[in-house]
């Protein structure tokens, strides 16, 4: 057992060092400096999940293959990085929002029940997001760096609760649109760069959601047990709350 927690604590070490770095990648723009920093690093390669073929593996290689090539100090790649960033994350012009509630809403809308019950994830590890105007909190950036505190959590503290709330949140709220989110971005966007990154950051997530059954000898949720427990929530929400009554708090006449 002891070896066992000696291999899992860097494992994870290393995940959250991933989940960081994507969060940060969909969160701010590229800079020549940062360019640079992704090639030095040669990203994707050195992330931790070992490539296990199809999808993930030709995303990686393709994106490897894209960063070795820029010319990091050229305007043209820096405004284009620029424009693509903003049409994905800043004014929605793609109609592929980077917010659960947009995915699972009827309307589309943003900022509806989904968003409360991830804020209700986070206050029950007394987080709270900066300022949920600019950012929601079911906002890709935030759901990834959530993710990376359970598993974060999991690696210091050696419990296996964190594993499962990683998991479980993974399987009620980041998973139920992640994938759908990629393929829609890789679709419009308009570089590469960004297209590989969306569909890069849903198959690592995948990945790591299988590893993470494996590691709890729990197989993963049926999608459609998945539909019918989100579905029953909102109707759960969206019912009336009988009112209450309160002895002496009504106005007098």
């Amino acid at each position: 057992m002891a070896e066992d927690a000696a291999l899992v604590k860097p494992f994870f070490e290393a995940v959250v060092a991933d989940l960081r770095l994507l969060a940060d990648l969909n969160a701010t723009e590229l800079t020549a400096e940062r360019l640079q920093v992704l090639q030095q690093m040669n990203f994707p390669e050195q992330l931790a999940l070992a490539d296990q073929g199809g999808d993930m593996l030709l995303t990686r290689q393709q994106l490897a293959a894209l960063i070795k090539d820029w010319d990091c100090q050229d305007p043209a790649l820096i405004d284009d990085l620029a424009s693509d960033f903003a049409r994905i994350f800043l004014t929605g012009s793609l109609h592929a929002g980077p917010c659960e509630s947009i995915w699972l809403d009827d309307e589309e809308l943003v900022c509806q029940q989904p968003m409360f019950e991830v804020r209700k994830w986070y206050e029950n590890h007394q987080l709270a997001v900066p300022n949920w105007r600019v950012m929601a909190d079911d906002h890709l950036v935030n759901e990834l760096l959530f993710v990376a505190h359970l598993l974060n959590k999991a690696a210091t503290e050696e419990k296996t609760v964190f594993i499962e709330e990683a998991a479980s949140f993974m399987d009620e709220h980041l998973l139920l649109w992640l994938l759908p989110f990629g393929s829609r971005v890789a679709q419009r966007c308009h570089t590469d760069f960004y297209a590989g990154l969306a569909m890069l950051t849903a198959f690592y997530l995948e990945q790591l959601r299988d590893l993470l059954a494996e590691m709890l000898g729990v197989e993963r949720p049926d999608r459609e047990a998945l539909d019918a427990a989100r579905q029953a929530r909102q109707r759960a929400a969206a019912m009336p709350q009988p009112l209450q009554y309160f002895p002496g708090t009504a106005p007098s006449w």
